[in-house]
């Protein structure tokens, strides 16, 4: 049987990589040891790739998936990885779809083993087996190429996306209430991500934001007493320069994350490993300390907010609701009664949200106006932080309220032992049903 097992916190690669560890590596095994090409593209990807940290375990389910399918291809023996062929990766597809898999799950199986044969390919582990070559010659496994040079297999399934729905306000006020409420651990940085998207953050750009970007809480006592907004640069699509917008009321809840949630996740980090070195930018996985990537933050977020009830969505959507509110909040009307026009609407949303092309606003401006928003940009971000504090409030008074039955018997001189068990024997319960595989 194919499996594989993750480094630990002991794991040190020789050569330019020498002086840090690297944990959560997936190294694969059958029955004869280690499977080194795979290994090694593992290894590869783990430390070159910034976006693979949190999403590895996932690349390596799907590639333990298709050595498996080859172990079993035949009764005799199993079939070679390096005798793989385009109607081998067909068979493959075809059985995940008999199995019922999801199109969209399928095409990622099949991207994530191309990418395997594509850099073994590349690195001269396979010679002349994958077509990446831009000539007329016919290869074992073929590619093509699209707009971007990037090389694919042609022959991915048919991945047809649902509609996704814009949540509302009151659907987003309930997702933050359970998405603190569903984790002590990740509960406010989830919360977080979940502001930055409101605040029209593409995935990328609230990936950037650096802890050095958050002001201290004296510069927050300055903003929050002459009623400044903050501005924090990030570099967005196509590499143009734009601000993300923040009340300092928002940056306090930030800076709350950094020193408590965050400043506790990298203490165990560097108590795991002491070459761990902590990351720059402000949100980091909860299991290795390191940065989160953007696959990882599309699939907590669309999780939670599938969990809260809001079906079909995302946090593109929820960004799109950030959109709406920020067209909103630069419309109105002029001395006569009439409504502004939309091109100068649409060029200031435009703007705000570092979009190049102030049409692609228009049917956010189409929906502000149909609904009859009335509610300004800030008003909607400082009501949200509010209503994050207030949760933040209500856990921590949880906490006091667990500890008054041990109080009561420390004050009576008599049933301490059987309330202070009582009391870890619940902490100990909250720990098991965490569940550490849903948090990067």
């Amino acid at each position: 049987m194919i499996f594989y097992q993750l480094t630990n916190g002991e794991c040190v690669i020789p050569g330019d990589f020498k002086d840090s560890s690297h944990p959560g590596i997936p190294v694969f095994f059958n029955k004869s040891g280690v499977i080194e090409v795979v290994t090694d593209y593992f290894i590869y990807k783990s430390i070159t790739d910034t976006d693979v940290n949190s999403s590895v375990v996932t690349y390596a389910d799907q590639t333990q998936k298709f050595l498996r399918f080859l172990e079993h291809y035949s009764s005799d023996k199993p079939l070679a990885w390096n005798k793989v062929m385009d109607r081998h990766l067909i068979q493959w597809r075809n059985m995940m779809i008999e199995e019922g898999k999801a199109s969209s799950y399928i095409r990622a199986c099949l991207e994530t083993v191309f990418k395997l044969y594509e850099w073994a390919e590349r690195n001269k582990r396979i010679r002349n087996h994958v077509a990446i070559y831009n000539d007329d010659k016919v290869y074992p496994i073929s590619a093509k190429q699209g707009k971007t040079k990037a090389w694919s297999w042609p022959y991915y399934p048919r991945v047809i996306s649902p509609h996704k729905n814009t949540p509302t306000n009151d659907q987003l006020e309930k997702l933050h209430v359970e998405t603190m409420e569903a984790s002590n651990v990740v509960g406010l940085r989830d919360s977080l991500l979940l502001s930055m998207y409101e605040r029209t953050a593409r995935r990328s750009e609230a990936l950037q934001i650096k802890v050095s970007d958050i002001p201290d809480w004296d510069e927050l006592e300055e903003y929050l007493c002459e009623n400044k907004i903050i501005y924090i640069p990030v570099i967005g699509k196509r590499g143009k320069k734009r601000d993300l917008l923040f009340l300092p009321e928002t940056m306090e809840i930030v800076r709350e994350y950094i020193e408590g949630d965050r400043a506790n996740v990298v203490k165990a980090a560097k108590k795991r490993s002491p070459s761990y070195r902590e990351p720059e930018c402000l949100f980091i996985s909860h299991t290795s300390g390191l940065p989160l990537n953007k696959q990882y933050v599309s699939r907590r977020i669309s999780n939670l907010m599938k969990q809260s009830g809001i079906e079909n969505a995302s946090g593109h959507r929820v960004r799109a609701k950030g959109l709406t509110d920020v067209v909103s909040a630069y419309d109105g009307f002029d001395e006569r009664g009439n409504p502004y026009a939309a091109e100068d609407v649409l060029i200031r949303g435009a703007e705000h949200a570092g979009h190049s092309n102030p049409a692609s606003l228009r049917p956010y401006l189409a929906l502000s106006r149909s609904a009859g928003l009335a509610s300004k940009l800030n008003n909607i971000e400082l009501a949200r932080t509010n209503e994050i504090k207030l949760n933040m409030q209500k856990k921590e008074l949880a906490n006091f309220e667990k500890l008054a039955p041990l109080v009561n018997a420390v004050n009576k001189g008599r049933g301490v032992k059987n309330e202070l068990l009582k009391l870890l024997g619940g902490y100990q319960g909250e720990s098991i049903t965490y569940n550490s595989k849903d948090d990067g």
